[in-house]
């Protein structure tokens, strides 16, 4: 499973997550907080489409660290899978149009990167032969 580090960063980012949608939601981030080109409805459509991915993340993350039920392992590989791809994914954008801004960039390179952290050490536990 998570080390408690690890179960640490989870829990900030499903928070986060709900955080951020919540706040874009009720349209309570300032526009001069939000990335370039925000103000356009296709960078706005572009946006809205990562959220059933960042809550689906954040359920399942949620999920994975508090059921007595049902496989956490499996709970938190989707979580994190999910998360590693919303990162990814928003990196790539930004990426392709030339922009670089650390304060959007850090939080979703930590996205990208950090799942794969403990999803390697999944797969080498689930090779071994030792799933839990």
């Amino acid at each position: 499973m998570l080390t408690p580090l690890e179960k640490a960063i989870v829990w900030a980012i499903d928070v986060g997550f709900l955080v951020y949608w919540t706040l874009i939601i009720a349209n309570l981030l300032p526009p001069e907080v939000m990335f370039d080109g925000y103000e356009l409805p296709e960078v706005q459509a572009w946006n809205w489409s990562f959220l059933p991915l960042d809550v689906l993340a954040s359920v399942t993350g949620i999920v994975g660290q508090t059921s007595k039920r049902l496989n956490r392992t499996v709970m938190l590989t989707i979580s994190l899978v999910l998360t590693s791809c919303s990162g990814g994914m928003a990196i790539a954008y930004w990426a392709f149009l030339g922009d670089f801004q650390i304060a959007w960039w850090l939080p979703n390179l930590v996205l990208l990167i950090f799942p794969l952290i403990p999803l390697i050490r999944f797969a080498r536990r689930r090779s071994n032969g030792a799933d839990h």
